[in-house]
Parts: C-alpha cells; sequence; structure tokens
C-alpha cells in the first residue's frame, strides 16, 4: 500500500525492484514459518537471559562524548538446571556477529540453545564493531570499501555451485550440508549474510596494523568478561579464533579449554608474527622481539596440507599457555580442509597440550566451514561437547553475584531469530543485502494471549531497550513473556545486529553523544550512576541520513514481520513511533493495537510531512502530495479506523507531543487514548522509563490498557 517512489537515485531502488523484494520476502516468510513448524522448538528453562558490555570508554571529541567503539556485547543465558559449572564462551568468526552461534538460516535452534540445554551457561560475544557492538566511523575510520556481497559469500561459505565467481577448492565438493543451494538468489544465502558486515578499526593499507589493533582489545575484553563471570571454556570461529588464546595468556588461571573451530591462522604466518599470535606473547626463555624467534619450514606427506612454520630446537614454551587443553575443529567439505596440523604441532612443540578434531573421523560427512549453522548441526557439536567432557577440569569457582532484585528467569517453549525485509541491491563490485531488519523472538511456556507484542526500539537504540538495564535485571521483554504473550523483538536497520554499510543504507547519521542522552536520564527523579549511562551509550549506534528510504523500509519488512506472525500488537518507542502507523497502514487487519511510548513528533513537524510519517499514508479522500492534507477537506486515515492506540508519557521526559498526537488520530478517524503516566499517580520518570526502577509499575499500565482494548 504504501506509495513507493519510481527511482531512489540514492540507493538505486527502483518501485519494480522493491516490490520484488517485498514479495520474495513474503514467500520467504510462508518457507520459514513453515520450516519453523517442523523444526525443533528450542525449549529452554533459564534462571537468567539478559546481557551486558564490558570495556565501555569514554571518548571526549570535538562534537561531544562518545562511547569509545571498543566495548563488547555479552548475551547469556544459565539454564535452571546446570549440569557443568564451567560455562562456555562463544566468539563469532571475521565478518560475523554472535547471531552465528543462535540460529540458522532455516530456522532452527543454534549452538547456543544446544549447549544451553545440555545444562551449560552459555556467553554468546559480538566483538568490538560487530554486531551489537556499534561501528561509528567517528570512531573507528572509514567503512570498509564494500559491503559483504552474495557473490563473494556463496561457494565459499556455501558449496559450490554456477552462480559464484568463487573457484572450489579441493575439500570443498565433499560440501552437501548446507540448509539449501546457497546459490546467488537464494533465501537461505540471503538469510545468512543478512548478518555478516561487521568490522573494527583498519589502518589503511596495513593488515598486519589492523589485526594489531583489533587483536588487542579482543584480549582485553575478552580478560575483562572473564573476570566477571569465573573460569570458562572459550569457543571460536574463523577469525575470531585466536581470542581464545589471546585471552587465554592474560588471564591462564580462567580459561579452562579452547575450542578453535578452523581459525587461528597458520604458526608464524601473514600477520602471526609471535607464533600463532599478532602481539606479544610470553615465552620461556624470554623473548623481548619476535624476530627472535627462529623458525624451520615443514612440509608435511598429506595430501591438501601446505607447508607450515615451527621453532627452531630447542624451541621456546608458552609459558602461560601450558595446561590449557586446545582443539583445532575441522570439518570435511571446508575451504579450510582437510585440517591444520601446524597450529597443532605448533603448540604441542611450546609444551601445550593441543589436538586436532576432525568431523570426518567421527563419521560426520559434508560439512563446510559455518558447520554450526548447517543441517546436521546438532551432530557436529557432539564430539566437541564430547571433548571439553573429557578435557576440561569439572571444577570452577564463579565470582559471587549480587542477587538480583529484579530477576530474568524464563520459560520458554521456543525461541530463535530471523530476518526480514532482505532486499538485494546490486552495486559495481557485486550484490549487497540492504534494508534487513533482525527479529528475535521468545514464546512462553504457556500462551495465555492470542496477539504477540512486537517491540520496536527508538532512534539510536536496539532492541536492548526491552531487555531492561542488563546483568540480570528484567525489562518489559521478560515481562511480556511471564504474562504469556509471543514477544518478538525488532532491530531496525542499521541497528544492533542489523549491520550497517553505507552502500546499503546510504550515509550515517551522527555518532549518539553522552550529552544529549544523559540528559534524558537526568530529567527523571530517579538517580543514574556513570556505569548505568556507560552501559546505556554502549548500545546506542547512529541511524541512517535518510529517514524517508528508513521508512519504506520499516513499512515493507514490518509488513513482512506481520505477514509471519499474524495479528499483532506493535509498541514503539521514541524516533521509532512511525513504525507502528506505517505497519498498521500496510496490515490493517494484522494490526490489533498500536502502543506509542513517547514516539515520534508532532503532527506535520518537519521529520512527518505526511501526518505522523515521512512517507504517504493512505487517507480518504486520497491524498496525492501532503501538501493536500491542510486544504480543509476533511480526511481519515483510511486503514487506521478500527485500530485502537495510545500514546504513553512519562512525567519527567520534556515530550508534550502525546495530545497533539491523540488529538490527530482522533480527528482522522482512529481511536486514540493520551496515557499520561502522572495520572496514573506514576511519577519521575523520564524519556527511558523502560529502563528506571518503577519500570514493572509503567508496564502495568500499558499492559492493563492492551488488555482492556485489545478483544
Amino acid at each position: 500500500m504504501i506509495s513507493l517512489p519510481q527511482r531512489d537515485t540514492s540507493s538505486n531502488i527502483s518501485r519494480r525492484d522493491f516490490t520484488v523484494a517485498a514479495t520474495g520476502a513474503f514467500a520467504l516468510s510462508q518457507a520459514l514459518a513453515a520450516e519453523s513448524a517442523a523444526a525443533s522448538p528450542a525449549a529452554l528453562d533459564l534462571a537468567e537471559w539478559s546481557y551486558f558490555w564490558v570495556g565501555v570508554e569514554r571518548a571526549p571529541l570535538a562534537r561531544g562524548t562518545y562511547a569509545g567503539g571498543k566495548q563488547m556485547y555479552v548475551e547469556y543465558w544459565i539454564p535452571k538446571a546446570i549440569k557443568h559449572p564451567v560455562p562456555i564462551v562463544l566468539v563469532h568468526g571475521g565478518g560475523g556477529q554472535g547471531a552465528d552461534w543462535m540460529g540458522t538460516p532455516d530456522g532452527r535452534p543454534g549452538w547456543a540453545a544446544m549447549l544451553v540445554q545440555k545444562g551449560y551457561k552459555v556467553y554468546v560475544v559480538d566483538r568490538p564493531g560487530h554486531g551489537r557492538s556499534p561501528f561509528h566511523p567517528d570512531i573507528h575510520g572509514p567503512f570498509p570499501a564494500q559491503a559483504n556481497t552474495l557473490e563473494n559469500i556463496s561457494g565459499r561459505f556455501t558449496p559450490p555451485n554456477p552462480t559464484t565467481p568463487n573457484k572450489p577448492l579441493p575439500f570443498q565438493h565433499f560440501h552437501n550440508q548446507w540448509p539449501g543451494t546457497g546459490e546467488v538468489g537464494s533465501d537461505d544465502l540471503d538469510q545468512f549474510v543478512a548478518s555478516q558486515g561487521g568490522s573494527y578499526v583498519t589502518v589503511a593499507g596495513n593488515n598486519n596494523a589492523t589485526s594489531v589493533l583489533a587483536h588487542t582489545a579482543w584480549r582485553e575484553r575478552g580478560a575483562m568478561l572473564l573476570d566477571k563471570i569465573g573460569p570458562a571454556v572459550i569457543m571460536t570461529h574463523s577469525a575470531g579464533g585466536p581470542f581464545g588464546w589471546l585471552v587465554a595468556e592474560i588471564r591462564p588461571n580462567l580459561v579452562k579449554g579452547i575450542v578453535a573451530i578452523e581459525g587461528g591462522g597458520q604458526p608464524f604466518g601473514g600477520a602471526n608474527v609471535w607464533g600463532m599470535s599478532t602481539i606479544p606473547v610470553v615465552y620461556d626463555p624470554p623473548v623481548s622481539d619476535p624476530s627472535e624467534l627462529k623458525t624451520v619450514t615443514v612440509t608435511p606427506t598429506e595430501n591438501g596440507i601446505a607447508p607450515y612454520k615451527l621453532q627452531t630446537e630447542p624451541a621456546r614454551k608458552l609459558k602461560n599457555l601450558r595446561g590449557i587443553p586446545i582443539v583445532v575443529v575441522t570439518s570435511e567439505g571446508s575451504f579450510a580442509s582437510p585440517g591444520n596440523p601446524g597450529a597443532v604441532a605448533y603448540f604441542k612443540q611450546a609444551g601445550c597440550i593441543a589436538e586436532e578434531l576432525r568431523l570426518v573421523d567421527h563419521n560426520i560427512h559434508g560439512n563446510g566451514h559455518m558447520m554450526m549453522v548447517e543441517k546436521n548441526n546438532a551432530a557436529v557439536l557432539e564430539p566437541i561437547v564430547a571433548w571439553i567432557e573429557k578435557n576440561v577440569s569439572k571444577t570452577a569457582h564463579a565470582p559471587a553475584k549480587a542477587r538480583s532484585t529484579d530477576p530474568t528467569d524464563l520459560k520458554l517453549a521456543d525461541q530463535g531469530f530471523f530476518w526480514i525485509g532482505v532486499y538485494r541491491k546490486k552495486m559495481p563490485y557485486g550484490t549487497v543485502i540492504s534494508g534487513q531488519m533482525y527479529v528475535q523472538y521468545l514464546t512462553p511456556a504457556e500462551v495465555k494471549h492470542p496477539y504477540p507484542v512486537i517491540l520496536v526500539h527508538g532512534g539510536t537504540g536496539q532492541m536492548l531497550h526491552y531487555m531492561g538495564p542488563g546483568d540480570n535485571v528484567a525489562g518489559w521483554a521478560h515481562y511480556f513473556v511471564r504474562e504469556g504473550y509471543k514477544v518478538y523483538l525488532v532491530d531496525r536497520p542499521g541497528h544492533g545486529r542489523a549491520p550497517y554499510h553505507p552502500d546499503a543504507l546510504g550515509p550515517i547519521g551522527p555518532n549518539p553523544a553522552y550529552e544529549g542522552i544523559a540528559a534524558d536520564f537526568h530529567r527523571s527523579a530517579f538517580p543514574v550512576s556513570d556505569t548505568a549511562i556507560d552501559q546505556f551509550m554502549a548500545s546506542q549506534n547512529a541511524a541512517p541520513q535518510d529517514a524517508v528510504k528508513a521508512h519504506y523500509f520499516w513499512a515493507s519488512g514490518g509488513a513482512q514481520l506481520l505477514d509471519r506472525t499474524g495479528p499483532a500488537i506493535v509498541m514503539v518507542h521514541s524516533a521509532g513511533g512511525p513504525f507502528g502507523y506505517l505497519v498498521a497502514n500496510e496490515r490493517p487487519q494484522l494490526v490489533k493495537a498500536i502502543v506509542n511510548v513517547e514516539g515520534g513528533g508532532a503532527p506535520f513537524s518537519a521529520a512527518t510531512p505526511w501526518g505522523l510519517t515521512d512517507i504517504p499514508l493512505m487517507y480518504r479522500p486520497a491524498v496525492t502530495d501532503p501538501a493536500q492534507l491542510k486544504d480543509g477537506t476533511p480526511r481519515v486515515l483510511k486503514n487506521l479506523t478500527a485500530i485502537p492506540s495510545v500514546y504513553v508519557t512519562a512525567e519527567k521526559s520534556g515530550r508534550t507531543q502525546g495530545p497533539a498526537v491523540v488529538a490527530f488520530l482522533k480527528q482522522m478517524g482512529c481511536p486514540a487514548d493520551d496515557l499520561q503516566l502522572k495520572d496514573k499517580g506514576i511519577l519521575g520518570n523520564g524519556h527511558f522509563m523502560m529502563f528506571e526502577p518503577n519500570r514493572r509499575r509503567v508496564f502495568d499500565a500499558i499492559r492493563g490498557w492492551i488488555e482492556s482494548h485489545v478483544s
């Protein structure tokens, strides 16, 4: 129903292309829904589901104070029945993010859920500049010159096929476990590539210097994580491989085991001038410069194994890694096949406990590099878990943890994620993904309400706003699940887990500054610590400058989400406010209510020429130009007249547009209520009421409105 432009020159999106993308995504949503129904649900009985950030630093720049860009996001799941005292930390690969461990392109459970079901505490990391850990050029330098392309991923991470220019390596013809064709144009490839695209600080023309900066940040943040959670097994993938031994180097007593899934490179290869590290490690006898490490080339006799380097004898020992078991895992049909004996030989020569685990030796065949998302991912995990059970100490003493005053326990029948609004955009260098939105869903063990709740974040935020302050303190998402609602949490395009690249979304907006957002906190009656503000600011990422394009993406992607969920209640916040009206305009029969928490601006502001949005809504009589809305002709919002909505305003937020928005909606024939929290006796709240100490009371007021207005 949106009136799409004939040509969007800033993004090269034609009306036909946009429509085709939406149609393809609708078909995908139906296919994924059917697949998810057939798949085993990821049922979890959790003592905790929450998040926190480690390594948040403030960066004072000329335009304000920003989060410094080295912060690392950690999402965690603690089962009620803990069977293994040592938790597992999952660290993603090069261009990926934590979602790599959380699900599959065809909607099945990922390793994170499987490990929790086995009784492990699981911590999933987004390394700095990836996923929920925001990237911004003001902090990190320029975006990568090119976004990830479908052509680059297809045939490399997926089986060889005729749509990709990638030439298969000798063992890749064995690859047959990918959940789909993996071809350019396939839905399974779209779902995978939608999550790819993170980056970190780059040093122009110097990949070695870039690696040193990144690895230094990983080591520091990984150490902070283990200082917080205690001893753990670190499982890494691909280019994230060094993370395990980098952290073990400075926290040897806290790393109980390292599982490297096809990652870490070769000893003394490329930037690994310190052996298997780009940055200094402690040797015995000591080494002050990597040039002191003399090497010899080993030429293996095994087919497919390239020559590698080891130390000349007598070899120095890795003083801090001795005693930590290490395993290097390789699949049958990957570009990393058949294995990495060089890495294992290096660690063993340096006095470490190390071995290879080749899946073919365990009768597991057909996997590629992304084995954790493939059709047999449950079978692949079994020998890895068996190795952990055999080699990792069964004792661990985590630091004492304060009892939560608002715990995050949940009993779920299912949980997972998927992508909507996935649009393929042609660039001179290949096909990139644009407009995708990440959706994480939670299904309570006992569903008590027929309509799920879709939670959409504000301007420079991400869905974490609904997960509460974090660190085992509950938020509105937890409350909705406990009340028996299915919950869908959205990261809008370019926010949170939805990667940003200007080739996909256009120029990025200004980096969110402490000064502006902290002012919102300080308006409320509730004191906020510097640490709490740091934790909040760590998640803030800039929005696309092109608001018109963003609203088209919201409308199209939001409609596809409702096609998948069925009838639902849509809750929005702050600058995400127009999302509710846009989606209701597209799917009026599927939006059962809109809850607008201080969303958007006043009607007909500079950012809302169509009343409440940047793009057209369906009016009756029809409108082709926003200027017509001021010609005095009585009109109604054709598709919103049967949808109840409420505008929620806190006492001390400084937002005053609520009455004007409600008056406009009523004038347009829409049922709308103005919910002023002070009128309910709920006092002292600011704009981020979902973080504040009385957030449960605010939630109950909103829930009361929902349950009195939605049949």
